[in-house]
């Protein structure tokens, strides 16, 4: 009893424990809200202790400890409260974390841990990263387990890699703004995993949800997805930033279907709908600069062992990226696989039209494929012009302004890239009525 008695007065008493790790053995402790503890070394909180933290708990690594800055919950130990623990190396739970509304900050220059001893699950509320490390000590890596942040949580990732490798980090909270990051370009914060670890979503809005995936294995990549859901029903999407080729994985970016020119050999994307059945817009961004331009993106067929166009796509920019759009997909296949992609070029331009409203050839249109930044403006004879889109899917009346265009003939100037090049094209329209 003297031993849980002193660790008590301890802790509310004293307001720092140099160079040592602090032993919470079998103890009750509290810390009121509004104190702040220092814990120079570590804190080991085992044999059934509990621990409730409302104030603020510092664990560093001012220390010549050799593993300094360690929080370790253990032996059927419980720790709750919804207070701040801020921890300079690594978070090792293996007992009963209950988080609350506390904030967990991982603020260390090295690279930290999210560990156990015997698989326990960490669910945080809300946790944040921090620190100034670069390269693998810019990482918060898990270690042998899953992890998550709470239905009310905050997943902050600030300028760091939460590093989840062969495991998942789960966001329960479906709010679109649950996943916060650095918005600088080049220091976005991300999270970066191996197959089969994911980055998971839960949803129910019909607006964006950010998955800011990348890597720093080879060459660095930011590369985000957003996902926008159709539907407002319950849904969870994974989605993981795979940096290297496809061909790496056996989905070989030589097999793909006819309309398919190239395929990027540099990263490919793995998502997946876990649960639920809302479709989704699918958003992929890329750097010009560094990826080259791409048209559309493919999913991977696995029982055609092939590449297939998701088609219908949109190109456009946000910020210094790029990005490529699938309005609507469905997951046709249970296989994860998205690559960009440019495809072949088709472009059939029609020179006569009869708008007289028999059923048979009433409107004008451009059947095209694999053209971006498309801009069709039709003209008479005068140079007035009659007709004009941006919408490659677009079709022309034969009326102006809502009233019937005489016979006669047109002009028409398509202006469009196709593989990142300028295309512009012109030529005539006849237009009878009868």
């Amino acid at each position: 009893m003297l031993k849980h008695y002193l660790a008590l007065i301890l802790l509310i008493v004293g307001s720092s424990l140099y160079g040592q790790i602090v032993l919470f053995n079998g103890a009750s402790v509290s810390i009121s809200a509004g104190a702040i503890v220092h814990c120079n070394g570590g804190v080991k909180i085992t044999n059934s202790a509990n621990l409730t933290n409302n104030g603020t708990l510092n664990v560093t690594k001012n220390s010549s400890l050799a593993l300094a800055g360690n929080f370790e919950n253990s032996s059927t130990s419980v720790v709750n409260g919804n207070g701040i623990y801020s921890i300079e190396q690594d978070w090792v739970n293996s007992a009963t974390f209950q988080a609350q509304g506390s904030e967990v900050i991982l603020n260390g220059n090295t690279e930290q841990l999210i560990t156990s001893t015997n698989g326990t699950i960490t669910e945080f509320n809300d946790l944040t990263l921090t620190g100034a490390g670069t390269g693998t000590n810019q990482r918060k890596s898990l270690v042998g387990v899953n992890s998550r942040t709470s239905v009310n949580g905050i997943l902050n990732l600030n300028d760091r890699e939460l590093y989840t490798g062969i495991q998942s980090f789960e966001v329960l909270n479906v709010a679109p703004t649950a996943v916060l990051q650095s918005a600088t370009f080049g220091s976005e914060g991300f999270v970066s995993s191996l197959d089969p670890g994911y980055l998971v979503r839960h949803t129910n809005q019909t607006t964006s949800y950010l998955f800011p995936v990348g890597s720093s294995y080879g060459v660095y990549r930011y590369r985000p997805i957003e996902l926008t859901p159709n539907s407002s029903s319950n849904a969870t999407y994974n989605v993981r930033f795979n940096n290297y080729s496809a061909d790496a994985d056996g989905y070989f970016l030589a097999q793909h279907a006819a309309d398919i020119d190239a395929a990027n050999d540099l990263f490919y994307h793995s998502i997946v709908r876990s649960s639920g059945s809302a479709n989704v817009d699918i958003r992929t961004h890329y750097l010009t600069s560094d990826d080259g331009e791409w048209m559309s993106q493919a999913h991977w067929y696995s029982n055609n062992a092939q590449w297939e166009d998701v088609t219908t796509t949109s190109n456009s920019s946000a910020g210094n990226f790029a990005y490529n759009e699938k309005a609507n997909w469905n997951f046709p296949t249970s296989n994860p696989s998205y690559v960009l992609i440019n495809t072949a070029n088709e472009l059939i331009i029609p020179n006569v039209f009869t708008p007289n409203e028999d059923g048979a050839n009433d409107d004008f249109f451009i059947i095209s494929k694999g053209l971006t930044d498309y801009n069709l403006v039709i003209v008479n004879r005068w140079g007035n012009p009659v007709f004009e889109t941006t919408d490659p899917a677009a079709v022309w009346d034969g009326t102006s302004g809502g009233n019937p265009c005489n016979e006669g003939t047109y002009f028409y100037i398509l202006k469009a890239k196709s593989s990142g090049k300028d295309k512009v094209m012109q030529g005539h329209i006849t237009l009878h009525r009868n």
